[in-house]
């Protein structure tokens, strides 16, 4: 995701207000902080009391990590216009950051009374609640959150957190972190799991770990999924370090600098914010550190054992397909005939096949019936609010997997030692084709 020209820069012209405000809250999402502020700046001095440009001086603040700036401009947001739902949701999160979790909760209520539907301040009380051990309160809170906007990552990773603390078999709990290292480099990662779902948040882990290794230092965490699911024993880092968000494109591009040729003076002792792996983590010389750090725990073998078994128990050949049908931005999604072209084809070549098919789109399993398909909802066990991770481990134990777009079958496929054949959509969308994960 390189720098996009036109915020690589000032503008020249004379904006108008409207224009220059969405200028401003670009430069803050790219990190342009500096940018952002001059904006801002100079809207404030035709309209000083413009409540959106406070709203974004506030955002840029707390994206500097000043949250006490932040908290200050966005309460004054919020005074000067007690209507205006988003002050109350960012006030909240500058607050949550800031350790003040009383006042950053009555800023999502307040937020909540205005639009009961809001699910980013619902993730936000959520979180509050979880933290403070209320799980059954947590539960229903992040249930309507994650429904109302299923792609919204902390909603997603508090869920999905809450989701295996109440998993866990009778009397286990999750092993404690490994020690930290003193007077080793260390790198961190305050945003891993809040930007992006489970198969970006897992690549970004992997690329900053091997990063770490091919630099000599250490990589301590946040609680995030990947932790709960995989045999992972990070340090646990300092949880008030806070992401270092500006200029984050090029921190990027000089990260992904550092895997194509040693530097003299990389990323050390410093938070990283990648927005995403700008690097591909599936290469022949990294799969077996990979594969032997993405392991998932023992302690849920009781999910997704039965259902392989139950899958195995159908036939000799399981055969997965992944398709995916609903959140694939800017993207078409591979088209069914493919599917069904390659298994006329190769279907009675395989020694008493089951089909097992992945998928966010249910309707479209009917179109596989002359193969009696296997779902998630044949699975012996149930795993609430992790089924996804069901799905996951059937396609990285699947003797032929056959997969569509996105990260998500493909890490799984990378995880899959024993797959016969491996085959995804073509460049032109118009064919599967065999391939291996590993480049």
């Amino acid at each position: 995701m390189p720098m996009p020209p036109r915020y690589a820069q000032l503008p020249s012209e004379p904006l108008s207000i409207s224009n220059a405000v969405t200028l401003a809250l670009d430069y803050c999402n790219f990190g342009r902080l500096d940018f952002c502020d001059h904006v801002c700046a100079s809207i404030l001095k035709s309209d000083p009391n413009h409540l959106v440009t406070h709203l974004v001086q506030g955002l840029s603040a707390h994206k500097r990590r000043d949250n006490l700036r932040a908290v200050t401009l966005l309460q004054q947001v919020t005074e000067a216009a007690p209507q205006f739902t988003d002050g109350y949701l960012h006030l909240g999160v500058a607050l949550f950051h800031d350790g003040r979790l009383d006042a950053a909760a009555a800023a999502f209520t307040q937020a909540l009374t205005l639009r009961p539907d809001y699910p980013e301040a619902l993730a936000g009380l959520g979180e509050i609640l979880r933290r403070r051990g209320r799980a059954g309160e947590a539960m229903a809170v992040l249930r309507q959150a994650v429904a109302l906007k299923p792609n919204y990552s902390p909603s997603y990773i508090s869920y999905s957190q809450l989701c295996f603390e109440r998993s866990l078999p009778p009397g286990e709990t999750l092993p404690a972190r490994r020690a930290a290292t003193e007077g080793r480099p260390v790198l961190t990662m305050a945003s891993l799991g809040n930007y992006g779902r489970f198969a970006q948040t897992v690549n970004e882990y992997v690329a900053v770990r091997l990063y770490a290794d091919l630099y000599g230092m250490e990589f301590r965490t946040p609680d995030w999924v990947g932790h709960s699911f995989f045999e992972l024993d990070d340090p646990a880092m300092d949880p008030a370090i806070q992401s270092e968000f500006e200029e984050w494109l090029t921190v990027r591009d000089v990260f992904a600098e550092g895997f194509d040729a040693p530097v003299e003076t990389p990323f050390r002792d410093r938070d990283l914010f990648l927005g995403g792996s700008p690097v591909s983590i599936l290469r022949q010389p990294f799969r077996e550190r990979v594969q032997r750090w993405l392991t998932p725990r023992a302690c849920w073998r009781g999910y997704l054992e039965p259902p392989l078994a139950t899958l195995r128990s159908r036939g000799r050949t399981l055969v997965a397909l992944h398709i995916r049908r609903t959140d694939w931005f800017d993207q078409a999604y591979t088209p069914l005939a493919l599917y069904h072209a390659w298994l006329d084809q190769v279907w009675h070549d395989f020694d008493d096949p089951v089909l097992f098919v992945s998928t966010d789109d249910p309707q479209i399993v009917a179109e596989f019936a002359r193969y009696r398909p296997a779902t998630s909802g044949d699975f012996p066990v149930r795993w609430e609010g992790l089924d996804y991770l069901q799905d996951f481990y059937v396609l990285s134990q699947a003797d032929v997997v056959a997969i569509s777009t996105g990260g998500f079958a493909q890490t799984a496929l990378a995880l899959n030692r024993n797959a016969r054949q491996r085959l995804r959509p073509n460049k032109d969308n118009t064919a599967l084709e065999v391939f291996d994960p590993w480049v």
